[in-house]
């Protein structure tokens, strides 16, 4: 079994996740990354939110970029009602790879 998901630069547009649910108003998101492999790989992570009767998501926080294998957190509040994450490979190479794990959300009242 393999733990993570391995992502490429390709073309550069971003991937996301699937659409979830909060589970509460604040939360703590953590992400590992394993490998960076290319040319100046590197991730970013933007954490998007919206109501259900909202049009499209914004921005509620972005992880720091990471350049090689890292754990990070990212502790936010205020989360409206649907979460997703954006992902983005970037570095010089289109064969620019990264495998990471997004871990599940430490959810908090605020």
């Amino acid at each position: 079994m393999v733990v993570g998901i391995t992502l490429m630069k390709l073309n550069g547009d971003p991937y996301f996740s699937p659409t979830f649910g909060r589970g509460g108003l604040g939360a703590v998101f953590s992400c590992e990354v394993f490998q960076v492999a290319g040319s100046s790989p590197t991730l970013d992570i933007e954490v998007q939110h919206k109501n259900a009767e909202d049009t499209s998501f914004t921005v509620l926080a972005n992880f720091a970029q990471f350049t090689g294998a890292d754990l990070k957190n990212l502790s936010v509040g205020g989360v409206k009602e649907q979460v997703r994450f954006k992902y983005t490979v970037g570095g010089a190479a289109a064969t620019n790879a990264v495998h990471f794990n997004m871990l599940a959300p430490s959810w908090r009242p605020y």
